[in-house]
């Protein structure tokens, strides 16, 4: 056992004919290394949700919605509001479009009609240098909501 500049003891061991390094650090390096903690922006609807959370180099929206005040909507309009929301929480974390490695959308109508709807808006939208993986599943949603989208970035 040896020690290091820093005074964090080192060990070697030999097993099988190679070397096994082992770093035992100190109390207080182990506390440095500790993941750290979630960054939260508070919703819309604070005490019950973040609108998004940074943790482990990774952000993670709410579900997003078109604007509930002009619903019922088209699911065209409802994916451009709710995708128009995606691109402001990217902003507001400082990350572009290109970040995205995960979206999850939710239609409620997932006909052929609504699902070339949503699509035609998200095709446009989506930036083709980063493709993010897509999940879009039927899901029954309140208020008059065609489409809800969740995302994540890396950041």
């Amino acid at each position: 056992m040896f020690s290091n500049n820093n005074g964090t003891a080192i060990t070697s061991a030999f097993i099988g004919g190679a070397a096994l390094s082992a770093l035992i650090f100190h109390v207080a390096d182990i506390k440095s290394m500790s993941p750290s903690s979630p960054i939260r922006a508070p919703g819309i609807k604070a005490w019950r949700m973040s609108k998004w959370v940074k943790h482990g180099g990774i952000l993670r929206t709410q579900g997003l919605c078109g604007d509930f005040a002009k619903m019922p909507s088209s699911t065209a309009q409802q994916t451009e509001e709710a995708l128009q929301k995606l691109d402001d929480i990217l902003k507001e974390a400082g990350l572009q479009r290109k970040n995205l490695i995960a979206i999850t959308i939710y239609i409620a109508d997932i006909s052929p009609e609504n699902f070339e709807e949503m699509n035609g808006v998200y095709d446009k939208w989506v930036d083709p240098e980063g493709l993010p993986t897509r999940l879009c599943v039927q899901a029954k949603m309140g208020h008059g909501a065609a489409v809800e989208i969740r995302a994540e970035a890396y950041c």
